[in-house]
């Protein structure tokens, strides 16, 4: 049947069986409403566990109830923002519950992310102060601490502060903002409201895409990243969230370990990052550990999605794949996968109307590619700041007769004969890199910014690691290529810098003007610019070094290391990084080599120094 605009699409098949259903919660009103009544029926079940301590649910609300009142002695309420920036500790949900209670919204700094970068998200985010730690105090943006500084967590004496009754909201008050890559140099922040993030809770709780009330996950995304959002909020339905370091969640072994040690059976990640999980989740899981995996972010490859559909065949695991853009509260589509089915994204979540349509925004029928726009109580307010561009993207809504909005996601998608929804790519230069959703256009600005460019064109190639990004650029005389890459490392986070830089003398034009990123893939492939080929040198000594040369070889696709080669500069990323560690483990018979061995001495020389210092140590006498 062909799909009318006015006509909703069909609602997600549940996967919760009826009786489970029946027990499961529905929320109204406000998330931190929510949260009360959890804290009354479980106020001694651990809410959160870290590696610097743990929670029971009266403990985290009694300590988020007194940081709520020395917000709102520092100005924070209604339609206020409060940033975070602090490590991956009990205290992020402490925050984020602190500035909900105060009434405020919580806009999310990755301190891994470059101090220029978050000081420019600071200054459009108009903030009331920062929530941090006394480590991080240097890293807080000037523009984000506020007229009476920051915040610092463990400085408090919380026996000194009184609690504070939670401030009266409005489902359309402001409940965070997050900030993601703007096609113009500039990060846009996506604001989103109570009730979308209750609409978002709903419609995974009645798609049944959350395990059973009690149930007990590992929080894996970056904070600020919108994929942290669909974790952090079940403390809202009485779940334990164990938080992993960032260390832990660089190192697939360190990763199930720390699954295993605190009994936790759900995890959530992207493509790009189950690639190199899957293989030590499988090992807990076939060991008994039954897992439930939340795949979301980017498209699923076929070989990973093959993958997953074993592991389900073999009973040891369930999995779902959930689609969402941060404009729209995390996710708006899901599906369980099953054994037998292709990829596909699933069907709009309870409320969603997803609507599939061409370039005068009319329905196109079923099977036939169109660009998938989102509407109903789940889509963001806006771009904090940007009404023109928000206008762009959240337009009139045509299947409405309410005057509501509907959200342009720019995916190229098609409906199946079953309602599931197909996703077929891109109707613009925006990516995926590892789950970040990357608009070109942004790192072509940074480093054109630079005044040795003359001319910046970005381009990706997409692989199972999660893609990979390589800068062309045209030089003015004597520019310094070195000092280029330096200056984008500084404004960009790790997953929007590029692994390579090739030097040309002209970039080639398409008829419109724009540069023909065809034929720059098309030359480069050509003349094997895209693998980086090093210079030869004298090899180090025969014992783990070639070892790690040909693992390196193999998952940086090239053909020559040499012993100054830097495994960031490159090409190399995070995810790659844990490939290797992966790989030398099962290469040196078992010898730990965490990946964080790797960012400590990303110089090959280095890190060959380090593994051969570890193989010495297990080797026999």
């Amino acid at each position: 049947m062909t799909q009318t605009a006015d006509a909703p699409a069909p609602a997600t098949p549940s996967v919760v069986a009826p009786a489970d259903r029946r027990s499961r919660p529905e929320w109204h009103g406000s998330a931190v409403a929510a949260f009360r009544e959890v804290v009354a029926a479980h106020p001694g079940r651990e809410a959160v566990i870290a590696v610097d301590g743990r929670l029971t649910y009266a403990e985290l609300d009694d300590r988020s109830d007194r940081l709520a009142g020395m917000l709102t002695a520092y100005g924070a309420g209604p339609e206020l923002k409060v940033g975070v920036l602090l490590p991956r500790s009990v205290d992020l949900i402490v925050a984020v519950l602190g500035i909900l209670k105060a009434g405020a919204a919580y806009v999310p700094f990755d301190p891994e992310q470059p101090a220029q970068r978050l000081a420019r998200i600071a200054r459009d985010a108009d903030l009331v102060t920062t929530i941090t730690h006394a480590d991080l105090i240097g890293s807080v943006p000037s523009a984000g601490a506020g007229t009476d500084g920051p915040v610092v967590l463990d400085r408090i004496a919380w026996d000194e502060h009184p609690r504070t009754d939670p401030a009266p909201l409005h489902p359309d008050n402001l409940a965070y903002v997050i900030f993601t890559s703007g096609s113009t140099g500039r990060p846009k922040g996506v604001e989103v409201s109570h009730r979308a993030l209750i609409s978002f809770l709903n419609g995974m709780e009645q798609g049944g895409f959350f395990g059973p009330p009690g149930a007990r996950l590992a929080w894996n995304a970056s904070v600020a990243f919108d994929a942290s959002v669909q974790e952090w909020v079940r403390v809202f339905r009485g779940d334990t969230v164990g938080v992993l370091t960032d260390d832990m969640r660089r190192d697939s072994e360190a990763f199930a370990e720390f699954m295993v040690e605190h009994g936790l059976t759900e995890a959530d990640m992207t493509p790009s990052h189950a690639q190199v999980l899957i293989e030590d989740l499988a090992t807990i899981a076939r060991q008994g550990q039954f897992l439930r995996l939340l795949i979301a972010g980017e498209a699923i490859p076929a070989p990973l999605w093959a993958t997953i559909q074993q592991l389900i065949s073999d009973g040891v695991v369930e999995a779902t794949n959930c689609y969402g853009p941060t404009e729209a509260a995390v996710n708006v589509t899901g599906t369980v996968i099953r054994p037998g089915d292709t990829p596909h994204i699933g069907w709009p979540l309870a409320g969603v109307e997803a609507r599939i349509v061409d370039a005068m925004l009319s329905p196109v029928p079923d099977g036939t590619p169109g660009e998938l726009c989102i509407a109903g109580p789940y889509l963001a307010r806006g771009y904090s700041g940007r009404p023109g561009l928000t206008a762009a993207k959240f337009v009139p809504d045509p299947g409405s007769t309410a005057g509501t909005r509907m959200y342009r996601t720019g995916d190229r998608v098609l409906r199946r004969p079953d309602g599931s929804i197909q996703y077929l790519g891109r109707t613009d230069d925006q990516i995926k890199i590892r789950g970040h959703r990357v608009e070109l256009g942004e790192i072509e600005a940074v480093i054109a910014d630079h005044p040795g460019v003359a001319r910046a064109v970005v381009l990706h190639q997409p692989e199972a690691d999660g893609g990979q990004l390589y800068a062309v650029v045209r030089l003015h005389p004597q520019a310094d290529l070195a000092a280029i890459r330096e200056h984008a490392a500084s404004q960009l986070p790790a997953w929007m810098q590029p692994g390579s830089y090739t030097v040309v003398d002209t970039i080639p034009l398409t008829v419109g003007g724009k540069a023909d990123r065809g034929a720059l893939i098309s030359r480069l492939t050509s003349t094997s610019d895209m693998t980086t080929p090093q210079e030869q040198e004298t090899p180090m000594p025969a014992d783990a070094t070639e070892t790690v040369r040909a693992v390196w070889c193999e998952i940086l696709k090239t053909d020559a290391i040499a012993e100054s080669d830097h495994f960031f500069q490159i090409g190399g990323h995070s995810l790659t990084a844990m490939q290797v560690a992966s790989r030398l483990r099962a290469e040196l018979g078992g010898v730990k080599v965490p990946t964080q061995l790797l960012f400590k001495h990303p110089a090959f020389a280095d890190f060959v120094e380090a593994v051969n210092e570890r193989v010495n140590q297990v080797a026999p006498a």
